[in-house]
């Protein structure tokens, strides 16, 4: 038997509606306990579907393994999605996740058993988070001869149990409701790519798309090496020296942003802004994925490297103009400018923004705060 126990992927903000729906599942077992006829009026039967019963089914479970079971699994993965979709978005996933799983219980069930529980929607969440999240690690509980712990990539777990539930939905019944679990991990899956894909989410080095990008281009760079290519400029084929430079420095940005990326999904943000000052003393102008970028600027900052902190926060802002918390940034900017820098004219340039953009009264009161410090203020 195993079990997950935790993630390594960080939270921004608290998770409310995950925690809302694990309460309502609590809530609506309590009442199961106490009036066991509930279970019968409001089960998913593939007999006699109801509209209702394709939303009320999963709130409603067998026992008490039956539920903490699923609540585990949608602590565990359910956070971070709901951290990704906002309260009310992630809600109507979670239900269209169980209603999608109804439908493809009921549409390939040959008996006439009805079910409950919440795994169909849980599903749908762990689809959706292997979208969002495959490099992120889970650590799990064991139950064998021996108890312990282990690390394992997420997206090793979750196929591990897409393809048991696969497996057994061909084969005899087992009591548990295998291909609302495949419906419910496929509509996870494709919505939350469909969301990425569309940019109706925030893209980020971390999700299933920036993974598979790198493959691709780490693929095409191999056939490329294949056909003779040389990024170092020793190829057979004559070339101007100064075609040849700019491929080595080319292959070597590749190679920095890469292992940035590598750094960051450990989580040593030390080490991925040394090798991000690096990329820069090679090409200026590049510029980090959004979260990359703001990760590497506020290391910076940490370190008291303020004047690259300052140009990795200016690149920020240049090139995600739209980004929803960019007061913050200005504030940033701002006190750097003003406490470390001394380049008042900039500081004062950026506080004011921060005043205007600001989205709380505690950092718009900390800028103006700056702002009456600044030399020429009154």
């Amino acid at each position: 038997m195993i079990l997950p126990i935790r993630t390594d992927s960080p939270l921004r903000s608290t998770p409310w509606m995950n925690w809302l729906l694990i309460l309502a599942n609590g809530l609506v077992f309590l009442l199961e306990m106490l009036y066991p006829s509930i279970r019968t009026q409001y089960v998913l039967s593939p007999r006699d579907p109801h509209l209702l019963n394709y939303f009320s089914y999963a709130f409603l479970h067998e026992g008490w393994a039956h539920i903490i079971g699923n609540m585990l699994f949608l602590y565990i993965f359910g956070n971070n999605v709901n951290d990704k979709l906002g309260n009310l978005g992630y809600l109507a996933f979670y239900l269209a996740g169980g209603v999608f799983a109804g439908v493809g219980y009921v549409v390939t069930q040959s008996l006439p058993n009805p079910v409950l529980g919440a795994s169909g929607a849980v599903a749908a969440v762990t689809g959706a988070y292997l979208v969002l999240f495959p490099r992120s690690s889970i650590t799990i509980l064991y139950f064998f001869y021996l108890i312990g712990t282990l690390e394992i990539p997420s997206i090793y777990f979750i196929a591990f149990f897409f393809l048991k539930d696969l497996f057994f939905s061909f084969t005899e019944s087992t009591g548990v409701a295998h291909t609302a679990h495949v419906g419910g991990t496929l509509f996870g899956f494709v919505v939350g790519l469909s969301l990425l894909f569309v940019r109706l989410l925030p893209r980020d080095q971390f999700d299933i798309l920036s993974l598979f990008g790198r493959w691709n281009k780490r693929r095409q760079y191999q056939s490329l090496v294949r056909q003779g290519y040389d990024p170092f400029g020793h190829s057979s084929v004559s070339r101007e020296p100064r075609q040849q430079e700019m491929d080595a420095i080319s292959q070597q940005t590749y190679g920095l942003r890469s292992q940035i990326s590598d750094a960051i999904s450990r989580h040593d943000l030390g080490q991925a802004a040394h090798l991000y000052l690096h990329l820069l003393s090679l090409d200026p102008r590049q510029v980090l994925p959004r979260q990359a970028q703001l990760d590497v600027a506020n290391q910076l900052a940490h370190d008291q490297l303020y004047p690259q902190a300052a140009t990795a926060y200016e690149q920020f802002l240049q090139q995600y103009p739209n980004y929803d918390q960019s007061d913050q940034v200005q504030l940033m900017l701002g006190l750097i400018y003003s406490r470390y820098l001394q380049q008042y004219d900039k500081a004062r340039e950026h506080l004011n923004l921060a005043v205007q953009k600001s989205r709380g009264e505690r950092e718009a009161a900390l800028a103006r705060d700056e702002l009456a410090r600044l030399p020429g203020q009154t």
